[in-house]
């Protein structure tokens, strides 16, 4: 009786009579090896630094953080879905070159702090173009978007409206909205009855007008189910994104990130 749990016999498949249609997750993420690049150009002193994450602004390379979504699955063959998760990183420096950040200028000698939040939001809708008792393969076309904030403040900082050129303590606000369609490939394979692989790439590229940008994400779970109605999972995810708006109306901006997570998560079917 204790290896039934109060559901079947371990190893065997769950009733099928009433397949999954929702599936509810959430966890902690840790993202590690965090690296980037930014640049954001002034209305008034025109293109701006392109600095480093870490040499320039002496930024974390990991975040905690937690993790969300919804999956649901109207009929066998079709899906829709969302996730959810916030990075907030800090960083803090002496500048030892100067750095043109929107119209001011953090000069040589002086500290820099800085703060970044991205949050990021994926739709997506999945059509299972191939099934078999073990294998679904699916095309997965959606949606990211990333709500970038920027916060940078020092305490040497040149101002060009200032006739006197060390203006003192001054910061640096800046909002960045990027939406970015992608197109994706996955393919979930039932290793045993209850332990399934999760495999997924995402991609896009775009160069129109004043934007160029990539992203790329790659994705590959493990998720054992435990009970009939809740699952455990893990997976290690890869994300980077290079956008760059070229024509400064009224201002440019690059934004160029990489970086790897480890998830962990927990699951209800219904």
């Amino acid at each position: 009786m204790g290896l039934l749990i109060g559901e079947r016999a371990y190893g065997e498949e769950w009733p099928q009579e009433h397949p999954d249609r929702l599936k509810l997750y959430g966890g902690y993420q840790k993202l590690f090896g965090i690296d980037g690049k930014f640049r954001l150009d002034g209305s008034k002193t025109g293109l701006g630094s392109t600095f480093d994450w870490h040499d320039g602004l002496g930024g974390d390379d990991d975040d905690d953080m937690l993790r969300a979504g919804f999956e649901f699955r109207f009929n066998e063959n079709h899906a829709i879905g969302f996730s959810w998760y916030d990075i907030n990183l800090h960083g803090s420096r002496t500048v030892d070159d100067d750095l043109q950040i929107d119209d001011k200028i953090f000069t040589v000698g002086g500290g820099i702090k800085s703060k970044v939040d991205l949050t990021v939001y994926r739709f997506y809708y999945n059509w299972s173009f191939y099934h078999s008792d073990k294998t679904e393969l699916f095309l997965s076309p959606g949606m990211y978007f990333g709500n970038f904030e920027a916060k940078f403040k020092g305490n040497l900082v040149f101002d060009p409206d200032d006739f006197n050129p060390v203006a003192g303590e001054d910061k640096v606000k800046e909002k960045i909205q990027a939406p970015l369609p992608t197109l994706g490939l996955g393919v979930e394979y039932k290793i045993f009855p209850r332990l399934k692989a999760i495999l997924r790439t995402d991609f896009f590229y775009v160069n129109v007008d004043n934007i160029e940008g990539t992203l790329a994400e790659f994705y590959f779970g493990l998720e054992y189910r435990v009970f009939k109605h809740f699952a455990v999972g893990a997976a290690f995810d890869r994300m980077m994104v290079d956008i760059d708006y070229k024509n400064g109306k009224p201002k440019g901006w690059e934004l160029d990130m990489s970086w790897n997570g480890g998830l962990f998560y927990g699951a209800l079917y219904f």
